[in-house]
């Protein structure tokens, strides 16, 4: 989201600038919590689920359930919030054409040129034979097709989810108007979509991939995508980061372990057993329900709380904003890279990873503020 400093009814949502750069160093954080975990799917692990101590498989397991279920979800709401306002002004075409553009070419650049060499580069697939060999057959076998996405996998779902819309609003022009969303609005979008994930996973269980689309995690994607778009064609966003729902930051925070740890304690999950993954089990319905309450209410209270004491716009903030999208898209092979250098580094996995976040964050920022000085980049990666 760009801001024109010289417009103050711009630098108003300042916050939602900082929120997404905040989420973008929590996908950083996400996967260097994978990496030395070893529970996720990952390029590169060194870590190995299972073998960890009580403590560290504890404090991974809450992490990563913690972010996992609001911070995609978040960059979801966020980004349907803008896309009605850029329908709106764009219109049908010249909005799909500007989300092909800003969403498409980034992601056929990830599949072609970054994903290959993430795999014969820097892993080191396939090294019996040349990077050009290699890449051939990476074409002409179409295993570009399965998983290549990587990260991109919400640029490409986003697109889809785009192209939805206008669909969507094409055939219904005059959507039914909503004049609030308060908390019985909350709380009704937290059944509702907790719901809607228990009945998805009991065709896709967390830990299935399609094409490397987790369907699993894409009941909360979906129900915060709509509430995006509910907030941003009935101008409610003030409802949404109103000053009063930062209060869902503590009622998340406090409730949300106490919940998580029962889940895990009586559900087996001590013992091995991921009954909460999906299927018709208690567990899973009470997981889908905990991760919808945490999905939907941390995000509002975490875009409540930015707007309230994090609404600021300075040259530190607006590095990171302006390269927040480059920060993502260059991530991967950049973490690896940090990831390959420490390997021989003997410590903690838990500092590890926090050391291994900051250095890879650090490093992608800067990358991506050298590489978007060409004028190409900065237009693709804004």
């Amino acid at each position: 989201m760009e801001i024109d400093t010289k417009n103050p009814a711009s630098i108003r949502f300042a916050y939602l600038d900082n929120v997404r750069s905040f989420v973008i160093f929590h996908v950083i954080a996400m996967h260097a919590a994978v990496t030395y975990s070893g529970d996720g799917g990952w390029y590169y692990k060194e870590g190995i689920s299972g073998t960890l101590s009580i403590f560290e498989t504890v404090v991974f397991g809450l992490f990563q359930s913690f972010l996992q279920a609001w911070f995609i979800g978040a960059l979801f709401f966020i980004s349907a919030f803008l896309v009605t306002k850029s329908l709106k002004k764009r219109g049908s075409t010249q909005f799909l054409k500007e989300r092909f553009f800003r969403l498409g070419v980034p992601l056929l650049i990830y599949v072609f040129l970054i994903a290959p060499f993430i795999y014969f580069v820097l892993l080191g697939i396939g090294n019996e034979y040349t990077f050009v060999n290699n890449y051939i057959h990476y074409l002409t076998n179409f295993k570009w097709i399965i998983g290549s996405t990587g990260p991109l996998w919400f640029v490409e779902a986003l697109l889809l989810f785009c192209i939805i819309y206008v669909i969507i609003r094409k055939f219904f022009p005059n959507p039914k108007t909503i004049h609030a969303f308060n908390t019985k609005s909350i709380v009704f979008a937290i059944i509702i979509t907790g719901i809607f994930a228990f009945l998805i996973r009991l065709i896709f269980p967390l830990g299935t991939s399609f094409y490397n689309l987790q369907f699993g995690y894409f009941g909360s994607y979906i129900a915060l995508f709509i509430i995006g778009i509910i907030v941003g064609e009935n101008n409610l966003f003030e409802n949404i980061s109103g000053e009063r729902n930062i209060k869902w930051i503590k009622i998340t925070l406090i409730a949300g372990p106490i919940i998580w740890f029962a889940i895990m304690l009586l559900g087996g999950a001590t013992k091995g057993h991921r009954y909460f993954d999906g299927g018709l089990h208690w567990q899973s319905l009470a997981f889908a329900l905990w991760e919808a309450f945490f999905a939907i209410g941390f995000s509002i209270g975490i875009i409540a709380f930015f707007k309230k004491r994090l609404n600021i716009n300075n040259k530190y903030t607006q590095l990171i904003a302006d390269n927040s999208f480059g920060i993502y898209f260059f991530h991967a092979p950049l973490l690896i890279a940090v990831s390959l250098l420490l390997k021989h580094w003997t410590i903690n996995p838990l500092l590890k990873f926090m050391a291994v976040t900051i250095i890879a964050f650090v490093v992608t920022l800067i990358f991506s503020y050298l590489v978007r000085k060409i004028k190409f980049v900065k237009t693709l990666l804004k």
